[in-house]
């Protein structure tokens, strides 16, 4: 039990770092986009990205750090999102489960939040002084999630009209949605990981397991006359 309770701890810790990560980066990307973003997508819709052409030369430079950018805050997502299905994992959530909450269509805009309400209630329970609170956590960082996942998809090239000049249409907004979410999703983790490190096992438990192994040890018995 204890080492569980240092696992999910271990865990939890890896998602703060990875979310931490994933925000820097895109903030990093948003920067690149307001500072020189703009003026570099106008310039590539003009003059196009062939390093032949001796009129692009100068915009290599800028193109190759957006694609860097770019890659960091994928790299940084990805990581986010096996950190935290790592740590639902050591939380008590099946694989399975894990997949059908996050992945099958249509369920996946609840059963996430609805999984981690019953990991922290078969922690500790929940107190009805700590519900309501624990209840609008869940709910505020539910709904940042969808946002800010609505706010990507919605900035995709194949969603957003040929004339908009931007290279990735992300801004101080969608940054700052995305650092809410990061943010209450952090604390729900924090929520979570305390119930379960605070969960105490029952004290007849560990005894009951000790008794097949105390019936296995040898015997020793002694001489009548000792």
């Amino acid at each position: 039990m204890r080492y569980a309770r240092y696992a999910v701890g271990r865990a939890a810790i890896g998602v703060y770092l990875a979310l931490a990560a994933q925000i820097a980066t895109l903030t990093c990307l948003v920067v690149f986009e307001e500072v020189r973003g703009r003026q570099l997508a106008r310039q590539v819709a003009v003059l196009g990205t062939d390093p032949r052409v001796p009129e692009t030369q100068p915009l290599v430079g800028a193109v190759t750090w957006f694609a860097v950018l770019v890659l960091l805050a994928l790299a940084a997502t990805v990581a986010a999102g096996c950190s935290y299905f790592s740590w639902l994992r050591h939380a008590g959530a099946t694989p399975g489960t894990i997949a059908i909450a996050w992945f099958v269509p249509v369920l996946n805009l609840a059963a996430p939040a609805l999984l981690l309400y019953k990991l922290r209630e078969d922690a500790t329970g929940i107190r009805d002084a700590r519900r309501v609170s624990w209840l609008a956590l869940l709910a505020a960082w539910w709904a940042s999630w969808l946002v800010t996942l609505f706010l990507i998809v919605t900035h995709l090239p194949v969603f957003r009209p040929s004339t908009t000049h931007s290279l990735t249409g992300l801004g101080p907004t969608e940054l700052t949605v995305a650092v809410l979410a990061a943010v209450l999703c952090a604390a729900t983790v924090r929520e979570v990981t305390r119930a379960k490190w605070n969960a105490r096992p029952s004290g007849l438990a560990p005894r009951l397991k000790l008794l097949p192994v105390l019936r296995s040890l040898p015997r020793h018995t002694y001489p009548a006359g000792e």
